[in-house]
């Protein structure tokens, strides 16, 4: 035991961040940092999806303005159809609805439907097909010429007022290029193109689906009616421009506005936010592709609308469409396109047009400008490389209030951005690092702290077995024959715990850590002899009745020793058992030991396991009072002690495995002699 203190190495531990860790944190940085590129590059549609959420919450948080009075729809709805039939109706009851709109006073009527085939029901229609299929003549001179065709009635009517046709446009590759129209609209003048950063990218049309040419001809604008949702099937933003035969073409709402305004033109100019559409005094801010963001009605607000049988039965105020820029379209069930947006599920097709114009004659525009998604990218990789360089050594308060506020502010100005300036600019992303970095700093430190504590546990049971050591060296130099009996004692108990580990008796108590607690506790049983005079404690004869007695004082010095360090240090499962085979190890079972004259289960069980090994290894000892036995013969005498001196369990599981007990003796002699007597055959 005299060597036990030296060799021991000195833990690597320090309470200080190391160069190593701080590497580490940049290093760990840079690299969610890169892996933040490279998943924004193949996967940007994830990231556009987060965004598109984030942002529908913050349009949605934004204040409602009035919707602009000027839109309104009048719809093809139920009653209307109860009133006047199914749809399509006859042409000459579409030419009627458009007169009375233009008779209501509407500067411009956008008609969110394509007549892309002649009218069946007309009679002129009707006599071509009897003579067709059934090869016979149907006289018309009983009709006017007049209505013998509802397509020339509808295109007259188109002719006569400001009314803007729908059309569709056709991107199919397959398409060979040819188109049956040239739809009309406001010529676009696309200038200062060349030599720009941020070339546009306009959706290019290969082909188009117009209104039979007799109806396309007469009016005198039309739009297209393209949109796309975005890949989670929300409407957020439309084209205003498409490429055709290398031409702009303008959109049915912005037409339907042009229209309205009397503006024939329009300029598109690229910045570096995306492309500018400048119509009369109002600038239109589009993306690369010309898509303008909408600013749809949030919840509970509504265009004004009014019933087309309404309207043709003059029921409606008479200012009602005066100067009123209106849409014509469905919203009878099976007829009506849902165009659904972040606040609305049933946001009608033609009310999508509305919006638009709502937009363009508020001059409340949305714009997600070109470079936002590099914006995002550098204040993510930013925030998180400062948070890495920052936080990984910052307590926890300070490792979540920053973050926190950090959030916060991203979130605020994100915000203000979007009230302000209409700037969308999510802060999903670089909200989404932080608190990615976050998660990341936390595993890192638990990761840290745990190995720092698996190093102060360590250090502990190192600092531990050495105070145990110093404690044991003190009774070792009182009596140097003692020699390895603290190494034997220790591993007697530890086998002797193993072997009942699963007996009922001691199975809920007898857990690996106990068992190791016994081991590392067992070298202080005999601590209290420190407190004993040499001239007792080293004397050669056998003690006299007095002597005895404060021998038999080495228990409670002992146990008075721990609870002094316990009282310094606080109690906890070691200094328990330590406590209880300081004071109780020569307790016997029958009631004959001492201190305190405990019998039977009464004796705590370290103690018990504690007497066995003790008097175990004292037998095949050498002391001043005796010489060594012999295996054979202590083995003999611990069975004598069944029922009397040690616990019958204990005994019975010694005789089972008493074979253990001389190899371990075996391997931690006190010289050769006594190799010899443990070995020898005497019972």
């Amino acid at each position: 035991m005299r060597g036990l203190l030296t060799g021991l190495k000195k833990p690597a531990f320090s309470l200080a961040p190391s160069a190593k860790e701080k590497l580490q944190n940049i290093v760990t940085g840079g690299l969610l940092t890169v892996l933040l590129f490279v998943l924004s590059a193949k996967y940007p549609w994830v990231l556009d999806g987060i965004d598109n959420s984030i942002s529908d919450n913050q349009i949605g948080w934004l204040s409602k303005p009035a919707l602009s009075p000027v839109p309104v729809i009048v719809e093809v709805d139920e009653k209307s159809l109860q009133k006047y039939g199914q749809w399509p109706w006859p042409r000459y009851q579409v030419s009627r609805f458009l007169e009375a709109i233009q008779q209501a006073g509407a500067t411009a009527a956008g008609i969110d439907a394509v007549f892309a085939e002649p009218d069946r029901t007309s009679p002129l229609q009707i006599q071509r097909a009897i003579q067709r299929d059934l090869n016979q003549q149907l006289p018309l001179t009983s009709i006017n010429e007049t209505v013998r065709d509802y397509d020339v009635i509808l295109s007259k009517t188109l002719a006569s007022g400001p009314f803007v046709l729908s059309y569709f446009f056709n991107f199919d590759q397959s398409n060979d290029g040819s188109y049956s129209c040239a739809p009309k609209s406001a010529s676009g003048a696309a200038i200062a193109l060349e030599g720009m950063k941020n070339e546009p990218r306009l959706p290019s049309a290969s082909g188009i689906l117009c209104n039979v040419s007799l109806i396309q001809n007469a009016a005198k604008a039309s739009g297209f009616i393209n949109s796309m949702p975005d890949k989670d099937g929300i409407y957020r933003k439309t084209p205003l421009l498409i490429q055709f035969n290398r031409k702009l073409y303008p959109s049915l709402a912005l037409q339907t506005y042009l229209t309205a305004k009397r503006i024939d033109n329009f300029l598109l100019t690229v910045s570096d936010n995306g492309l500018r559409l400048k119509a009369g005094n109002v600038t239109v801010p589009l993306d690369n592709t010309g898509r303008l963001l909408i600013k749809f009605p949030l919840k509970n607000q509504h265009f004004n609308k009014v019933s087309a049988s309404d309207l043709l039965a003059g029921a409606i105020q008479p200012d009602t469409l005066k100067d009123r820029i209106v849409f014509a379209g469905f919203s009878a069930t099976g007829l009506h396109e849902i165009r659904p947006t972040a606040n609305s599920p049933q946001f009608l097709g033609v009310e999508f047009h509305a919006a638009i114009v709502d937009n363009l004659l508020r001059q409340d525009f949305l714009q997600r400008p070109n470079h936002s998604r590099g914006i995002q990218l550098l204040i993510a990789a930013v925030l998180t490389l400062g948070l890495f360089a920052g936080l990984a050594h910052r307590g926890p308060v300070a490792s979540v209030a920053i973050p926190g506020l950090i959030i916060i502010a991203l979130l605020a100005s994100s915000q203000w951005l979007l009230a302000q300036k209409g700037m969308v600019i999510s802060p999903a992303l670089p909200v989404l690092m932080v608190l990615l970095s976050l998660l990341v700093l936390t595993v890192m430190k638990y990761i840290r702290e745990y190995i720092r504590a698996k190093e102060m546990t360590l250090l502990v049971a190192r600092t531990q077995e050495g105070i145990i050591g110093s404690f044991c060296s003190m009774s070792e130099y009182r009596d140097p024959e003692t020699g390895a009996h603290i190494k034997r004692t220790q591993e007697y108990i530890k086998i002797l715990a193993r072997h009942l580990q699963n007996h009922p008796k001691f199975k809920s108590v007898l857990t690996d850590d106990v068992i190791e607690l016994l081991f590392k506790a067992a070298p202080l049983h005999d601590i209290g002899k420190i407190g004993i005079r040499d001239h007792i404690l080293l004397k050669k004869d056998r003690l006299n009745d007095n002597e005895f007695l404060i021998m038999q004082s080495h228990p409670q010095i002992g146990a008075d020793i721990i609870c002094s360090v316990a009282a310094q240090i606080g109690w906890n499962p070691f200094m328990q058992i330590a406590h209880q085979i300081c004071l109780c190890h020569q307790e016997k079972w029958d009631g004959s030991g001492y201190p305190k004259g405990l019998s039977g289960d009464d004796i705590p069980f370290p103690a018990r396991f504690m007497a066995l090994a003790d008097v175990y290894d004292a037998l095949i000892s050498k002391r001043c009072y005796k010489p060594a036995f012999s295996h054979n013969k202590a083995v003999g005498i611990i069975k004598e002690g069944k029922h009397k001196h040690f616990d019958p369990i204990l005994v019975e599981t010694f005789e089972a495995i008493h074979g253990e007990f001389r190899e371990i003796a075996l391997r931690f002699l006190d010289n050769d002699d006594q190799k010899n007597t443990l070995l020898a055959n005497d019972s």
